[in-house]
């Protein structure tokens, strides 16, 4: 993206959440952003060093405000200084199992599915004698 065609908030709102750690280093390079900018985002009396144009930071800003990104701080440095940003929101799929219509919780539907039958015997209790009994008949069945 060139420097005259800047992000939309609708864009970068979708390249915050379609991923689930962004740093702020990689915004910079997707959006083709001045790596020496630096503006300042606040949020409930915190405010925080961020490495975007003032644009940019206003509408993380307000994602952050709004609960949509939420934003890590450095530990390295004693100003609270933004290294990265997540998204909020918990993808459908991770909270309903049946979302995608497989049942199986994996949204491509390649996933381990659980047999059925396997599912009903490990639910019943085993009786141990029994049990042993099956096995030394069948190890004593005679093949030819």
């Amino acid at each position: 993206m060139s420097a005259n065609k800047r992000p939309s908030t609708s864009s970068l709102r979708r390249y915050l959440t379609s991923r689930p750690y962004l740093s702020v280093a990689d915004v910079r390079r997707r959006f083709g952003l001045d790596p020496d900018a630096m503006s300042v985002v606040s949020r409930n009396g915190t405010a925080a060093y961020i490495g975007l144009p003032e644009r940019e930071a206003t509408k993380l800003q307000d994602l952050w405000q709004r609960d949509e990104v939420g934003v890590e701080l450095s530990v390295e440095v004693k100003a609270p200084v933004v290294v990265g940003v997540y998204p909020m929101r918990i993808a459908r799929f991770v909270n309903d199992p049946t979302a995608h219509g497989n049942g199986t919780g994996y949204v491509n539907g390649n996933g381990r599915h659980p047999d059925p039958e396997r599912s009903a015997q490990s639910a019943a209790p085993v009786d141990q004698d029994a049990w042993a009994a099956s096995r030394a008949t069948a190890d004593d069945t005679p093949t030819e």
